[in-house]
């Protein structure tokens, strides 16, 4: 597993040195710019899940694959519209990430061997705006429109070896396949096969992630010796090497942006889940290899207003979807989610088999979306408002729509273990009334509890309940609502205590996000990166600092921990600590391990 056994110890006596910059020092110790910062009692560990690489040595799977480009020897030239980390242009090849180099990879047009020119023809959604989503019309042949029989929605061109045009039919189509067609004659094309399963992501057993089960095609093609290949690009990336005779050579991943992860709290943290990824762990394996990618929760084909595979659903200044929280009710497994910011709205996930089904939306603002001219959700009424899907489809129709609360403003939420949501700002509880006859949660704006806030408090600007304890911990706000000042514990607060004892997070001025679990309170902050400070529940005293380690390179191969809820937290039975943190600079999740 790799324990970073150096740098803590039972005792608390080594210390992290203060240095500019972070580096191994001779001692054994870590050093870390900023403050002096010690390691807590017993041993943790760093990993990461959500990408196939770590970071270190300059290598991750990059976000978003637009175009590929795949050459005779097997490399694979990608574009993206957007990497975190600053990869644009990723260079693939035997499983591994070897370079960051722009070779104009266009995955809508293509040249075939009697020099036609073949070319998607596309409208993109937003084009103001360079969402980079678009709806495909058709394709072309030389500047006139082909109709190519069986096709439903062509989202990639490339060229086959044997001179047919390959192309993925995916986006919401219902195939999610590559298809194969003889255009020898350009004005009647002519399937010839189809490669994957039919129905992708949906086929079998729907969300179940499988090698020939695809979902999102941005990019394909074949190398000289027959090999296809495969890229997909939702709100994650994924690229797969097919030998001729279709088995799966290898597969390299990126599924991360803007994202966090949660343990499952039914199986003790061996699931854990993401926005639309479902892990199994293995906690006796290496750092990094803990992780077993089984499920895909996004169907697009039969959700396609699903928030999580739109690109432009950014909720007055959100990132998209963000920071799940998994929450079992009467029984049954739902995701709460939030956004990147202000958490505007609160989006409600009840799960049929792997897929995660829009269930509610719990409104906080009626604004427009952020920095783009579409619409979200359809039928929205003007103001603040609660959707509930009434009638089972899994999409939001008018009448489904019913008034929020007067008292709602926008902001980071916690669910506890009854399913009653308690909102920071505004500081109030939606109480949980129950399911409706399709299973989902009922919120309602004239149910609500306004909560009394703790002694010393402020404005709450982070809010969580440990029901186990009847524990509210929350934090006041700091200079704006993307940062808090001084974290409060409220022990035994449905039982009436107001009193308090408080801590300032070890991240100081930057400090923004606040988890808890079992024992321990877990604080961390924006240009802080991906350290993460560890308080005692009972009494707020600083225990010492998570430091990334060498598995991912250390903290100058974190970014910025830039949502609002970046971290979550889960003791396990064994009393080991899960605190998973945000780390978009490298398309990941970190996982830190802790035995206290």
């Amino acid at each position: 597993m790799g324990p970073l056994s150096h740098i803590s110890c039972s005792n608390r006596c080594r210390w992290l040195t203060v240095v500019a910059g972070l580096a191994l020092a001779s001692c054994g110790t870590i050093a870390a710019a900023g403050v002096l910062i010690q390691s807590p009692p017993g041993s943790y560990q760093t990993s990461w899940l959500g990408n196939s690489f770590s970071g270190v040595s300059n290598r991750w799977v990059q976000n978003f694959f637009i175009n590929t480009q795949v050459q005779p020897d097997g490399t694979v030239n990608t574009w993206s519209h957007w990497d975190e980390g600053g990869h644009r242009f990723g260079v693939y090849k035997d499983g591994d990430a070897i370079g960051n180099q722009d070779l104009k990879a266009n995955s809508l047009e293509v040249l075939d061997k009697a020099g036609h020119h073949w070319k998607l023809i596309v409208t993109y959604l937003d084009p103001k705006h360079q969402e980079w989503d678009f709806v495909p019309k058709g394709i072309q042949c030389d500047d006139r429109e082909v109709k190519f029989p069986e096709l439903f929605q062509p989202t990639a061109l490339a060229l086959a070896n044997d001179g047919q045009l390959m192309v993925a039919d995916s986006l919401t189509g219902p195939r999610q396949q590559v298809l194969f067609y003889d255009v020898a004659d350009t004005n009647h094309p002519r399937l010839t096969r189809a490669f994957g399963e039919r129905g992708g992501i949906s086929a079998g057993t729907p969300g179940e992630v499988t090698p020939a089960k695809f979902w999102g095609i941005r990019g394909l093609g074949m190398d000289a010796v027959g090999n296809v290949y495969v890229a997909m690009s939702e709100m994650g990336t994924v690229l797969r090497k097919f030998s001729p005779d279709g088995k799966m050579l290898w597969e390299l991943y990126g599924l991360c942006f803007v994202d966090l992860a949660c343990a499952d709290p039914s199986t003790d943290g061996r699931d854990v889940w993401g926005i639309q990824e479902h892990y199994v762990l293995d906690y006796a394996s290496p750092a990094g290899r803990e992780a077993k990618w089984t499920g895909y929760s996004l169907h697009r084909h039969r959700y396609p207003n699903d928030p999580r595979g739109l690109t432009f659903v950014k909720q007055q200044g959100e990132h998209g979807l963000t920071s799940p929280q998994i929450v079992y009710l009467n029984g049954k497994r739902f995701m709460f989610v939030g956004g990147m910011f202000a958490n505007n709205f609160i989006n409600i996930f009840r799960y049929d088999g792997e897929i995660a089904v829009p269930s509610g939306l719990i409104l906080q603002w009626g604004n427009d979306l952020y920095n783009t001219d579409l619409k979200w959700p359809p039928n929205k009424p003007s103001g603040t408002s609660i959707w509930r899907d009434t009638n089972g489809n899994g999409d939001y129709d008018a009448g489904e729509f019913a008034p929020n609360t007067e008292r709602v403003q926008p902001g980071p939420f916690w669910v506890d273990k009854k399913g009653n949501i308690w909102m920071a700002y505004g500081f109030f509880r939606y109480d949980f009334q129950g399911l409706d006859a399709r299973g989902n949660p009922i919120y309602r704006g004239d149910k609500i509890t306004v909560l009394d806030k703790p002694q010393g408090v402020n404005k709450v600007a982070r809010v969580v309940y440990l029901d186990e304890s009847d524990t509210l911990v929350v934090a006041d706000e700091g200079s704006d609502m993307r940062h808090i000042g001084r974290v409060f514990i409220c022990p035994r607060y449905l039982a009436g205590n107001r009193q308090t004892v408080s801590f300032v997070s070890g991240a100081g001025d930057e400090a923004g996000c606040v988890a808890a679990a079992g024992d321990y309170i877990f604080t961390g902050g924006w240009k802080a990166r991906g350290r993460i400070w560890v308080n005692r529940l009972n009494d707020g005293a600083e225990q010492g600092v998570f430091d990334p380690g060498p598995t991912v390179g250390g903290v100058e191969n974190t970014g910025w921990l830039d949502i609002l809820t970046g971290i979550s937290a889960y003791r396990r039975a064994n009393n080991e600590y899960l605190v998973f943190v945000e780390e978009d600079y490298k398309a990941k999740v970190l996982l830190y391990r802790w035995k206290p």
